[in-house]
């Protein structure tokens, strides 16, 4: 759940005067300011026509921004100076959502297209000579006709405030692209090299007082490389000042050299992760630093930019599809946190620069004396390398790979910081670029981390400007989750924290409006934040927020709630905690604080908001035999399900309620939660939510289509219920046709949920010797066709424990009543639970007792081809990439996965890939399906096959999936931390093959 930030702010100022409204107009004109943007006499030159539009719009004073007057009944239009009959065009639009008014368009129109007409119409479009965008109904309209939505068949999609349009009038087609997205082609078939039907940017539109801004970006707009999730990768300017060295021209197949040499970039960084090599024109000189920023990153691979040297010359050089694969010469660099020769390596760095972020600064220098220093973020890092053969002559090397996007030389000399560097370049930034966006927060994440030393009102100024007011322009959730990532990466979630420590601390010993409002935001920034990046909620767990926000809780309590003020602060005190609550990790954090016993009391409070919160707050981390403390009284489930009723009215799926925001995904998610106590689920049922659930299933999202069915399913754990939720109109036809959902997840829900309510009894699963068992069911024809296809495997029984095996076929998974996730370990961490597969249980080596593990590791995944299958249980360990096999096969990377013959520089293919996630351990790349051929009935099936096994929570490290996904891939885990990977073999022990037939 998140707030509305622009809202409070609104209410603040009219309810406040004297020195609160001061600071607010001053943290408003901060804004404000980042919205002005700087106009060039070309932008003039294509901008608004003021004699080419209705006589109720006006061009502004800035000359390219248009207004339509108050006029009613009636539509308006207004076309660009410039026509065009060739070449490709970019403008960027600025037309804020709330002053599009019913039908605001844009698109193109000759000469002949009509300015206004009576009445609110689609007015671009209207005629065969205008082509219309509706930016509210996302109608496409010519010629009087409606040609579809766009994009395609999201009528859901929200543009927002800043977008761009691209017209290619040399092939006659035009597009959009927002926040980083490409739309796709909206319109074909636009005259082309006609003089007589030459076209303008144009826009109609019918709201009173409504600005639109177009600026005109050239030929390419400087967008001619987004990526999907927000990158304008020539949009960061280069840095001020000068530098010694520049990029050679000559570079690697993927990489183009710009701004006079200081700029590198990776073309098409989401489809290539390598071919990004370049190196300095100019050899390295002694004590003369080469150093680089990084400038952009994508969400994809793994890695991140290496920098080092190299003897060969640039000019001359074949480049390689990364350095360090390069062994002529004498080739040095730093990879990861590795130093590596000729791609062996020499040494370990205490950096990894994998973990790079926006801003960062790396570097190297050579010294007279011959050794090689390096550099993070201006500061020298304590090791420095001596070569045996170093060579005379060299050149600067940066590999851009992996996630880095590109790069930008930054200036070099003694003494040089990241933050001195980055801050001459905040100034020429503005706008909505991303980038821009970043580097902004980055430099306020710098500013706080001097804590004291800055003036607070500074410190809240540049909070609102730089990470509030980016968060609160945007709804787009991708993006949300990116900035607030970046904001972790920084350690933002630290920053902001101490802030408000000090915000709070002046508040007590000064109880001021200033500082009150200033407490107000920090608090929301915090609140809005954690609702997008679990990232940053984890940081939050580490910062010491979750207690402060505690605090609040204890100081007030349930019944202290009395003014607006304090109910400010329990509601997003409970927000924060709702939102970092979804992080697994954190759950060890609020047993530590004893979050239960300190909110459980707010259940019983007189506001339902607040006791609705705190019942989903508690439903994450609330053991199984704590359930009673979730029991809910009529009244808030009658308001639960109230809140969720708005969240079918909008077409993100969002719902408001005072100022906070709830999804439709967080409030089903919360009822299945909830629903594990029965009064809740007697409750649920009897006041409605059943056929609530059910419209949810119709949506046309996937996640919030899975979340649904398996509240549903949670639900029909009581067989009273199950006759209930048959009877709602729509349900089990609705189920039966998610069944054939092209989604596995849904399917696999929705066939749960019906085999459920059809079913009339329920088991339980139970641990045995640590291990989860269940007594077998007295016939299950999936498990017997599971056990032959592992007899068809020809594996010595030896290796199996069959007491511990379980299938987890829909109809087993429901008979034994299970859940969907579980946790295990020191810290608990969660895990999914392999529903459709069947588990055959192996042996454990003694250590496995010894060390608890069964307790205090982790359970994760391990997908496999089935050839491997047999060498994993004669060695008893996973073997990596380039071990050799019992018999002298040597083992190679799967296909479709990364190799050392493709994958991105630096990345280490010599490790042991798992995940906490079935669906991402089970998919195609690591687990793929081979043939299987049932002798007993003859039929032909598909089969693969996965590990489960536990780890050792201190022996791997996180990382974001592999295998080029944009979608989701599992609900409980984030794409950016859903696989896990370690060298350490022993720390890995194998206790269940699963089986999955297809």
């Amino acid at each position: 759940m998140g707030n509305e930030l622009s809202q409070l702010q609104a209410e603040v100022l009219q309810q406040q005067r004297g020195s609160t409204i001061q600071l607010l107009q001053a943290l408003q004109a901060m804004i404000d300011d980042d919205n002005e943007v700087s106009v060039n006499d070309v932008q003039v030159e294509h901008a608004w026509d003021p004699d080419d539009c209705s006589d109720n719009f006006s061009v502004l004073p800035d000359k390219v921004t248009a207004r339509r007057g108050e006029q009613k009944n009636r539509t308006d239009l207004i076309r660009g100076k410039k026509a065009y009959v060739s070449g490709t065009h970019v403008f960027e639009i600025f037309w804020p959502r709330d002053e599009r008014g019913s039908h605001a368009m844009i698109g193109m129109a000759t000469q002949n297209a009509p300015v206004s007409c009576v009445g609110y119409s689609h007015l671009l479009g209207l005629t065969s000579d205008s082509w219309g965008w509706s930016l509210v109904d996302k109608r496409l309209v010519h010629d009087g006709w409606e040609c579809g939505i766009y994009p395609s068949d999201r009528i859901d999609y929200e543009v927002p405030d800043t977008f761009h349009v691209i017209l290619n009038a040399d092939d006659g087609t035009l597009r959009f692209k927002a926040d980083g997205e490409d739309l796709g082609i909206a319109f074909t078939d636009l005259p082309h090299q006609d003089p007589s039907k030459s076209l303008c940017i144009s826009a109609s539109a019918t709201c009173g007082n409504g600005d639109v801004r177009m600026r005109y970006m050239g030929t390419t707009g400087g967008i001619s490389q987004f990526s999907p999730t927000g990158e304008q990768i020539v949009s960061v300017p280069a840095p001020a000042g000068s530098s010694y060295y520049t990029f050679h021209p000559r570079c690697g197949d993927n990489v183009d050299v710009m701004h006079g040499g200081r700029v590198a970039r990776r073309r098409e960084p989401r489809e290539n992760f390598n071919d990004g090599v370049v190196l300095t024109r100019q050899p390295l000189k002694n004590n003369v630093r080469f150093q680089v920023r990084l400038d952009t990153k994508i969400s994809r691979w793994s890695g991140s930019l290496e920098i080092g040297f190299t003897s060969n010359n640039p000019a001359a050089l074949q480049f390689p599809g990364t350095m360090t694969e390069c062994t002529e010469g004498v080739t040095l660099m730093w990879s990861g946190s590795n130093i590596l020769k000729n791609g062996d390596k020499v040494s370990e760095i205490e950096v990894d620069l994998d973990d790079c972020t926006i801003g960062d600064t790396v570097g190297i220098e050579r010294k007279d004396d011959g050794s090689v220093h390096f550099f993070f973020n201006g500061k020298t890092l304590d090791k420095a390398l001596r070569l045996k053969t170093n060579p005379d002559v060299a050149y600067g090397v940066v590999d851009i790979y992996g996630q880095a996007g590109s790069v930008t030389i930054s200036e070099t000399g003694e003494g040089v910081d990241s933050a001195s560097a980055n801050g001459r370049v905040k100034s020429e930034i503005s706008g909505t670029d991303p980038n821009a966006i970043m580097f902004a927060m980055r430099e306020t994440v710098e500013l706080l981390a001097k804590g004291s030393e800055v003036d607070i009102l500074i410190a809240v100024q540049k909070v609102c400007k730089t990470i509030m007011a980016p968060f609160d322009r945007t709804s787009d959730e991708r993006l949300r989750q990116r900035f607030g990532d970046h904001l972790a990466s920084l350690g933002g979630g630290h920053e902001l924290t101490k802030l408000l420590q000090r915000l709070q601390r002046m508040g007590d010993r000064n109880p001021s409006e200033q500082t009150w409002l200033g407490i107000t935001v920090l608090r929301n920034i915090c609140w809005n934040y954690s609702d997008s990046s679990l990232k940053l909620c984890k940081q939050f767990g580490q910062s010491g927020l979750l207690e402060l926000m505690l605090k609040d809780i204890d100081r007030f309590g349930p019944t202290k709630v009395t003014n607006e003020k304090r109910r400010d602060l329990v509601r997003s005190a409970l927000g924060v905690l709702h939102n970092c609550a979804k992080a697994t990790e954190n759950k060890q954090v609020y047993l530590d604080i004893r979050v239960i016993e300190r909110i459980a009391p707010f259940m019983k409070s007189k506001d339902l908001t607040l006791a609705m919160i705190a019942m989903l707050t508690l439903s994450y981390v609330i053991d199984d035999h704590k359930i009673g403390l979730l029991a809910a009284d009529e009244k808030m489930i009658a308001h639960t399900l109230g809140v969720l009723q708005t969240t079918l009215d909008d077409p993100r799926l969002k719902g408001t309620l005072e100022d906070s925001v709830f999804s439709a995904l967080e409030i089903t998610t919360g009822l299945g939660n909830i629903a594990v106590n029965d009064t809740n689920k007697d409750l649920i049922v009897k006041l409605g939510g059943v056929p609530l659930l059910v419209d949810l299933l119709k949506k046309d999202r996937p996640d919030v289509q899975e979340s649904a069915a398996n509240a549903i399913w949670t639900l029909a754990q009581a067989e009273g219920h199950r006759g209930n939720i048959t009877s709602i109109p729509g349900a089990i036809s609705t189920l039966t046709s998610l069944c054939r959902s092209t989604n596995t997840a849904v399917k696999e829900a929705a066939e749960r949920a019906l085999i459920r309510i059809k079913s009339s009894s329920r088991g339980q699963q139970v641990l045995v010797g640590g291990r989860p068992t269940s007594a077998s069911r007295g016939h299950c024809s999936y498990r017997e066709l599971c056990g032959r296809f592992k007899k068809s495997l020809e594996l010595q029984e030896v290796f199996f424990e069959p007491k511990f095996d379980m299938c987890y076929c829909t109809s087993c998974h429901n008979d034994r009543g299970d859940k969907l996730y579980y946790a295990r370990g020191q810290p608990a961490k969660d895990y999914g639970v392999p529903f459709g597969w069947c588990r055959f249980a192996l042996k454990t080596p003694p250590k496995a007792s010894a060390l608890d593990v069964f307790k205090k590791w982790h359970v994760a995944f391990h997908g496999t081809r089935l050839e491997s299958v047999k060498p994993i249980l004669e060695t008893g360990e996973f073997l990596m990439p380039g071990d050799v096999r019992m018999g002298g096969a040597k083992l190679s990377e799967c296909d479709g996965h990364f190799s050392d013959d493709n994958k991105p520089q630096g990345f280490d293919t010599k490790q042991i890939f798992l995940s906490p996630s079935i669906r991402y351990s089970g998919c195609d790349v690591y687990a793929p399906t081979t043939n299987f051929t049932d002798k007993s009935t003859k039929k032909s099936h598909q089969a693969r096959v996965v590990f489960q096994v536990c780890i050792n929570p201190t022996s791997y490290k996180v990382g974001p999936q592999t295998i080029g996904v944009e979608s989701e891939i599992d609900p409980k885990f984030s794409n950016q931390e859903i696989e896990w990977f370690t060298k350490e073999r022993g720390s890995v022990i194998p206790y269940g093959l699963l089986v999955k037939i297809e």
